[in-house]
């Protein structure tokens, strides 16, 4: 009997060892990515993290912002006119022109599907009258859901001095926005169609988020780059009722970036799950 019991409790011990040490030996993602992190949506909790809180500028993510922002200002399907000087802006766009009329609605598809600086611009002057308004909009947002290391300088993520942003706090932003049914929907979609023109007419937007089509469970959210930035990518993936959300800047490899980096953490909310 005694006999019995020393091996029962040598069994015991070994299995914790074995439990304890699965986690431990997991290995760490090795990222091409400066900055990157991997938080669970619901908790806040850091699961992986690389540089995270390294100012960094972060190009089109910043488009997060501006999305929420503009669709918690709400009537997402009143018609008005663009802002003839807002559209007029470097970069990707979703297509508007001078005159055009269009919905805060088709501005959120326009920001977060091909990532159209010219939405931003029109949105930031709808939702507070001008871009420098808007912009104390978006800071003062940032502070209140706890993005201590950004600052804002314009609507869609063009390269400033005075604008940058850190992983964790993009976590944070991603976080937050993802708790809203629109925002959460919209960045989910690999292509919507919606209308605007003058007169409004029907026409298709694309999404360039790869991550949706090559990633199992994920559910959005944006891609973004600038020279100064780089490649950068928020990514939300879902499974088993469990949210994680992924965020690079100046990720070469982005991509495989983030698939690397929800697999690891999949894996260790498995382990611990198990424990």
């Amino acid at each position: 009997m005694k006999k019995l019991s020393i091996i029962i409790c040598v069994i015991i011990v070994m299995s914790g060892l074995t439990h304890s040490n699965s986690a431990v030996d997991l290995q760490k993602p090795d990222l091409s990515a400066v900055s990157a992190i991997v938080i669970d949506a619901d908790t806040g909790k850091v699961i992986f993290a690389k540089n995270e809180h390294e100012i960094r500028a972060m190009a089109s993510l910043t488009k997060v912002m501006t999305t929420i922002l503009t669709i918690e200002a709400g009537e997402p399907d009143k018609r008005f006119s663009v802002d003839n000087y807002a559209v007029h802006v470097e970069g990707t766009t979703m297509g508007l022109r001078e005159n055009d009329i269009v919905t805060r609605l088709a501005l959120c598809y326009g920001m977060m599907l091909p990532s159209g600086n010219d939405a931003s611009n029109v949105a930031a002057v709808n939702v507070s009258g001008s871009i420098p308004e808007f912009v104390k909009l978006m800071n003062a947002k940032a502070m209140r859901i706890g993005m201590y290391n950004t600052h804002f300088a314009n609507p869609h993520g063009l390269d400033s001095a005075k604008h940058y942003s850190t992983a964790h706090d993009m976590a944070i932003l991603t976080a937050y926005a993802m708790k809203n049914p629109t925002f959460r929907e919209i960045c989910s979609l690999q292509t919507v169609r919606t209308e605007f023109g003058n007169p409004p007419y029907k026409r298709w937007l694309r999404n360039n988020n790869k991550m949706l089509l090559n990633y199992q469970g994920c559910i959005g959210v944006k891609t973004g780059f600038t020279d100064n930035a780089r490649r950068c990518l928020i990514t939300a993936a879902e499974r088993d009722g469990v949210t994680l959300i992924a965020v690079t800047l100046n990720a070469p490899d982005d991509w495989n970036d983030h698939t690397k980096m929800l697999n690891y953490g999949f894996a260790i909310h498995n382990i611990q799950i198990h424990n």
